[in-house]
């Protein structure tokens, strides 16, 4: 039997919403690790800043390198404070780009699942007119 060119159409759109489904899971799944342990999803450079008062000293100073003038270290006490402040606020930004990419890939699904089952129709309409002729 003979496809149509509509069936055709509407399967071709299906398997491309199937593809754009698989791939957004993969994503969602990448948010909700990031949402659940978001020290583990933070970059390397941001996590490595924050295990130590030195590292976290050193790549302060880098950020300030073309200011005029040389900043002055603080005491440990204060730099510990300021270092696991700074660390407490990078994980939630990260968990909170978590949120935002689980949001997104969400709409993503939905539209996916939308044009998927419009499709199949279509092309199950298609199959059945075909069967008729």
């Amino acid at each position: 039997m003979k496809k149509s060119l509509l069936e055709i159409y509407a399967l071709a759109v299906s398997f491309a919403t199937i593809v754009c489904l698989v791939i957004s899971l993969g994503v969602a799944i990448y948010s909700i690790i990031e949402i659940i342990n978001p020290e583990f999803t933070m970059n390397s450079y941001e996590y490595k800043r924050y295990q130590s008062n030195d590292a976290y000293w050193l790549s302060r100073v880098d950020d300030y390198r073309n200011k005029e003038k040389e900043m002055l270290r603080p005491s440990e006490d204060e730099l510990t404070k300021q270092r696991t402040e700074g660390y407490r606020l990078a994980v939630i930004s990260e968990k909170r780009d978590g949120y935002q990419g689980l949001t997104k890939t969400g709409i993503i699904i939905l539209i996916n699942i939308l044009v998927f089952f419009i499709h199949w129709r279509i092309a199950r309409r298609a199959r059945e007119t075909n069967i008729a002729t």
